[in-house]
């Protein structure tokens, strides 16, 4: 299982559209195209730290962002700065 830790520092005063996109779009979709949500965070109000997962991730990956649904929303109009990193477990 490949895991992607995904950090996003929000534009000020976007916290609750980004999470209503989120939860009703982003979430289902991951979930719709074979990824585990293994968690979301709120670091503050402006920093969001979460974590997905897929057997075959880049496969995946590309069949989420082609997806008719996918392509009517843009996170990233809610962003000011997105990091993403492949981790590796511990525990």
């Amino acid at each position: 299982m490949k895991v992607q830790m995904r950090r996003y520092r929000l534009k000020e005063g976007t916290r609750e559209a980004f999470q209503r996109v989120f939860l009703e779009t982003i979430v289902p979709l991951r979930q719709a195209t074979g990824f585990q949500i293994l968690g979301a965070y709120w670091l503050s109000e402006r920093d969001f730290l979460w974590f997905v997962a897929h057997e075959d991730f880049e496969q995946a990956e590309a069949a989420y962002y082609q997806h008719p649904e996918r392509q009517k929303v843009d996170p990233r109009q809610f962003l000011e700065a997105l990091e993403t990193q492949f981790v590796e477990r511990l525990l």
